[in-house]
């Protein structure tokens, strides 16, 4: 079986982005064999390509930090999923491609009735919200937060879990961000007020 793959030949622009057509991968011993059905496309992705991004990997490299998909096939030893079941991995590249092969302890499942691309929107912005908020920030009760680009993706994850927190938040983003950022119980800061 094929399978088409999106390569980074060069760091750069888009323009060292390549498609490539190969065999499927087979899942080794712990791995699972998923079929991508959605791939999260956002700023480490952009940042890994050009070169700068602490965590890029070498050339030549698939991108794709986070996908959906469901699982394709079992590799030995693996149990604790099912053939055509929704799940979600954070591989941090590899997966901009029809198939991806992931250790099982990587892969989390997903409910099967959550649309893959709305799914896959929330594990990288998420997981990096919540560990700023939580890990970080130590967020408690009554405290008082500052996020900087409080419309983007992280952003507005931060301040949904924020406000489950029951932090008083300020963010400060565009003209264009500010119903946004207000919608999410935020207290917009346009910062191009202050240049």
């Amino acid at each position: 079986m094929r399978h088409k793959r999106i390569v980074v030949v060069r760091y750069g622009g888009p323009e060292e982005i390549r498609m490539i057509e190969e065999d499927v991968p087979g899942p080794k011993a712990g791995e699972v064999r998923v079929k991508v059905l959605a791939a999260g496309v956002g700023l480490p992705d952009v940042l890994a390509r050009e070169g700068v991004h602490p965590e890029t990997p070498h050339l030549p490299y698939t991108p794709g930090w986070d996908m959906v998909g469901t699982v394709h096939e079992l590799g030995p030893g693996v149990s604790g999923f099912a053939l055509g079941q929704m799940v979600t991995a954070m591989p941090i590249h590899g997966c901009y491609t029809q198939y991806i092969c992931v250790s099982e302890r990587k892969l989390f499942p997903v409910p099967a009735d959550l649309d893959p691309a709305e799914a896959v929107a929330v594990v990288l912005n998420y997981v990096t919200a919540y560990q700023m908020l939580h890990r970080l920030a130590k967020a408690r009760l009554g405290q008082r937060m500052l996020i900087h680009g409080a419309a983007g993706g992280v952003g507005s994850a931060m301040l949904q879990l924020a406000k489950l927190a029951g932090v008083e938040m300020y963010g400060t983003c565009s003209a264009d961000g500010m119903a946004l950022v207000r919608a999410q119980g935020g207290i917009p800061i346009d910062y191009k007020a202050f240049t």
